[in-house]
């Protein structure tokens, strides 16, 4: 699919999957979303992809404006004037009154273009025919003439040169191929905030079961608690500290409901879903990666790869040689203007005929042509103007460079973190399971000790509370890994593919569903 069209091309699947998220509202559960379908409601969807890819018919309009100044112009013109002036004829005995007469009428055709070395060519056809009366004269002879002027401009000086006059050019198209990586870029950050949204979204739905089935244990707890206090085999006191346990279990569980209410909010914005379809989303229908056992690419590897893949990077190079080449044009603003003009010319004169017909009339020709050649110079004794472009265009040039440079530095650090924190997060995940596995065995051990009399109900209370937490930090270390993955992808510049050569505009092909494993990060 075009980059420009990524929505479009996904837009059957990203309506049927809307679609089938609104019908779901009328029922009992909606339907469990995978990761593959939010990242294609996302790439159908998202507002922020629909407006760059709008930013794309922006550069094109100013590209196809530069262009203009090298198209063909035509002109064309036809006149007709008539003249009527009263007098006073004196020279006779007796004055008397009278008036002249006097019709022009003519066309003219032309045609001019500015070539893209700079010289510039022009052709006009100009025909005009005079006849009336004069003051105390006869009527005469209706005068025609026809010229047919060719010119050519060539500049000596300013605006000499393809590199010159096309820069504007150019960097209009090199401007065009940069909206296209930054709305590869655009859709790749969308991608991976989706990834993040959706992760999170897990997270909070595992979180409320958390809470859920910790509310319901304590439910248990105090219920049997309670037959014990009325059979006189436990003292009433311990319904105080499990009806305060009760409560404050509850109060996390609806705390839960709200943090996973607000996920599915956030999740739905980004997959541009309305409100109706945001509370029709169904739960998450993947799980949260395995560590990865292969080993990844070194640092050095994977920032080289990323500085030349990521579509940022990519944007901001065509952005400096944009920058560059209208540099070079401002430093040769600033020369004088020194045009050569040369032209050739033909004339045709006749008497009588029609008044439009002129052209075809008898007359006679010149039997050579009229030549010339004109050198035009022109130099402004400040230049302001041209001073003040060049050092415009100069610290335009200097801030991308800064950028880049920057960027570039960014973009290996970006990667070195994730690297880290990946290799970190799963280090953290082993430890969590296996300490989620201990805390269970021993709160299975200390309800048994506490029926047997060997420890109170606080110990009980305590060991649970710390196994909650086990399985909190379980599901927090899982979230951070499934990030600190996506985050990997993102830096790396692989969440998008590059194009193929420098074609921005190019095919789009996604394979979402291998989006949330390493993709190209595994060492060769």
């Amino acid at each position: 699919m075009g980059i420009r069209s990524i929505a479009r091309a996904l837009g059957v699947v990203g309506a049927g999957l809307v679609m089938c998220l609104q019908a779901q509202a009328q029922t009992a559960g909606a339907a469990r979303l995978s990761l593959a379908e939010a990242l294609r409601l996302a790439l159908n969807r998202n507002p922020d992809i629909r407006a760059s890819a709008e930013q794309i018919g922006v550069a094109r309009g100013q590209y196809l404006q530069q262009r203009g100044q090298f198209d063909t112009l035509l002109a064309s013109g036809v006149n007709y004037d008539r003249s009527i002036t009263p007098y006073v004829d004196t020279s006779l005995p007796v004055s008397a009154f009278g008036q002249t007469h006097l019709t022009s009428t003519g066309y003219r055709a032309g045609v001019s273009q500015l070539l893209r070395n700079g010289m510039s060519v022009s052709g006009a056809l100009d025909a005009a025919s005079v006849d009336g009366t004069a003051a105390g004269a006869a009527p005469g002879p209706r005068q025609n003439a026809v010229k047919l002027d060719l010119t050519l401009t060539v500049p000596l000086l300013n605006g000499r040169g393809s590199e010159v006059t096309t820069a504007a050019e150019e960097a209009a198209r090199l401007t065009v191929l940069a909206t296209g990586y930054a709305l590869r870029d655009r859709a790749a950050l969308t991608l991976y905030d989706t990834m993040l949204a959706y992760w999170d979204y897990l997270e909070k739905v595992e979180l409320e079961r958390v809470a859920l089935s910790t509310a319901e244990r304590s439910a248990a707890l105090r219920e049997s608690t309670r037959r014990l206090v009325e059979a006189s085999e436990k003292p009433r006191a311990d319904l105080v500290l499990l009806d305060a346990d009760y409560a404050d279990k509850q109060a996390s569980l609806e705390a839960a409901r709200l943090a996973r209410a607000d996920a599915k909010t956030d999740l739905g914005r980004l997959l541009g879903l309305d409100v109706r379809a945001i509370d029709a989303l169904g739960e998450p229908a993947d799980v949260f990666p395995k560590p990865l056992d292969a080993p990844l690419a070194d640092v050095a590897t994977l920032s080289a790869q990323a500085i030349e893949r990521r579509p940022d990077m990519r944007a901001l190079a065509l952005q400096l040689d944009a920058e560059q080449r209208q540099v070079r044009a401002a430093g040769n603003a600033r020369l004088p203007v020194l045009n050569l003009d040369m032209g050739v010319q033909y004339l045709k004169v006749s008497q009588g005929g029609t008044r439009y017909g002129f052209i075809d009339a008898p007359g006679r020709i010149q039997s050579a042509p009229t030549v010339y050649a004109r050198l035009n110079f022109q130099f402004p004794v400040q230049n302001h103007a041209a001073d003040g472009l060049l050092l415009e265009r100069s610290s335009l040039l200097t801030q991308l460079e800064i950028r880049r440079r920057d960027q570039a530095i960014g973009v290996a650090s970006g990667v070195g973190r994730a690297l880290r924190a990946l290799a970190s997060n799963a280090q953290q995940l082993r430890s969590a399971r296996d300490s989620l596995v201990l805390y269970e065995t021993a709160v299975k051990q200390e309800i048994v000790k506490q029926r047997n009399g060997i420890s109170t109900l606080i110990d009980v209370i305590n060991t649970e509370a710390r196994f909650v937490s086990a399985r909190i930090n379980l599901l927090q270390v899982q979230l951070a890994y499934a990030k600190a993955l996506a985050r990997l992808r993102y830096e790396t510049g692989t969440l998008v593919p590059a194009p193929a050569g420098d074609d921005s505009l190019g095919n789009l092909t996604l394979d979402v569903a291998a989006l949330t494993g390493p993709g190209p990060l595994l060492a060769h």
